[in-house]
């Protein structure tokens, strides 16, 4: 997902002091408020962009997990939790988030507004349908046995995936009303591939095993 500098539209350096971003919020309200630009189509949508970085940077707890995080801040709190995941992995470990190729909500707008455009055509696709598609890393044994995985989504919510028995590399499942925002208040669906990552580093029983059962 792209990264939004929330300390650019607030037009601010990333040292600003905490009792400044309100005043510097105000500042450039006035700049973009949408009664005072009637000739912009797209001044209530900088206003809306404006709005979503202060309520960001002027919240401390906020701003300290965008200054750690970066672009995966929403997913702080889950990381967080999991206290670095189960085995010290981390809880983003398998999903793969590149296959993103934006955002939804207000974040949406600074991809359009501040620098971060998409062509005309791509962004209208994704709008009207809604459907975002992303890569879930599974091992041969949760493939071949069934199981359970937890994946933790751009937003920071966290899904139990059912993985079936058997399940192919490849195998593809619907998340209905997971997808981007359509801009009309409903949700297009999360495409889900499952890549099945092979063990390695396999010890001689293991080895033994796998020749048993490639002969039948």
């Amino acid at each position: 997902m792209a990264f939004i500098d929330y300390y650019k539209i607030l037009g601010v350096s990333k040292d600003i002091p905490q009792a400044d971003v309100r005043k510097a919020y105000l500042k450039r309200a006035k700049q973009f408020h949408p009664d005072l630009h009637p000739d912009d189509p797209k001044a209530k949508a900088k206003f809306q962009a404006l709005a979503e970085a202060f309520d960001v940077i002027g919240d401390p707890e906020k701003r300290r997990k965008y200054d750690k995080y970066g672009e995966q801040w929403r997913n702080a709190e889950a990381y967080e939790n999991f206290g670095g995941g189960a085995g010290g992995g981390s809880p983003f470990e398998g999903f793969d988030f590149s296959s993103f190729t934006g955002g939804g909500g207000f974040s949406s707008f600074f991809e359009n507004l501040f620098g971060r455009r998409q062509s005309r055509g791509s962004r209208q696709s994704r709008q009207a349908t809604g459907e975002m598609s992303a890569t879930v890393n599974i091992d041969l044994y949760t493939a071949l046995l069934g199981g359970d995985k937890v994946i933790v989504l751009s937003n920071g919510q966290k899904i139990k995936l059912k993985i079936k028995p058997e399940t192919q590399n490849g195998t593809k499942v619907r998340l209905r009303g997971r997808g981007y925002d359509r801009g009309d208040g409903t949700f297009g669906d999360l495409i889900l591939t499952y890549n099945v990552k092979l063990p390695t580093n396999l010890s001689d029983r293991q080895k033994e095993l796998l020749m048993q059962m490639s002969k039948g």
